[in-house]
């Protein structure tokens, strides 16, 4: 049965939000209605439309509730370029491998087919942000002598992100697996490795 409460409009939004991120993680992009929404919600399908005009601009929101979060991973700078690596792979893996409908629409090429245009340039805009990021991280390990200067920066980018991605993937699908959030593999060994791989070697000039 549908209940009614009401609540303020951002919290409403909030949840709304939230719902739409958790039926695309637990059921697919195709079921995600203004029914499926509403029942998660706890609302009439009409009661969603006092708070947002379309599906579209739902799902937007949803976008833009992700990005916050997301964007509440990066590290601070002040961080030496390894340990700032390391804190924004710990934050994806814990914001993303938890929320599988986020690391749908973070990381997955339909995404941006499907989604309105806003969505889409909101998903682009945190993607180069994050890019950016850790070439930056990587540019400035290098200049220091901390991580590798006899690869590329823009080459090691490849394995950073990589690694990162293939932990919130496997976070993620394990979560989904067992049922319980807590019971991924431990990251940190994989990070290690990550470490060995950027940090100089012996040859490093």
């Amino acid at each position: 049965m549908v209940t009614q409460t009401r609540k303020p409009t951002a919290e409403r939004r909030n949840e709304i939000a939230e719902s739409v991120l958790k039926i695309i993680g637990e059921r697919g992009l195709t079921s995600l209605t203004t029914t499926t929404i509403a029942e998660e919600v706890g609302l009439s399908s009409g009661a969603l439309f006092r708070h947002f005009a379309s599906r579209d601009e739902m799902l937007t929101e949803a976008v833009r509730f992700g990005v916050a979060r997301i964007e509440d991973t990066f590290p601070d700078d002040s961080l030496p370029p390894i340990d700032r690596l390391l804190e924004l792979a710990r934050g994806r893996i814990r914001v993303l491998g938890s929320d599988a409908g986020l690391a749908w629409l973070f990381s997955s090429e339909q995404a941006s087919l499907v989604l309105p245009a806003e969505a889409v340039t909101l998903l682009g805009e945190i993607v180069r942000r994050s890019r950016r990021y850790v070439l930056e991280a990587l540019r400035e390990g290098a200049a220091r002598g901390t991580i590798r200067r006899d690869i590329e920066p823009e080459v090691l980018l490849v394995p950073v992100m990589g690694t990162i991605h293939a932990l919130i993937g496997a976070q993620g699908a394990r979560r989904l697996s067992t049922g319980r959030a807590g019971n991924a593999r431990d990251p940190e060994p994989v990070l290690a490795a990550l470490v060995l791989l950027i940090e100089p070697t012996n040859t490093d000039e």
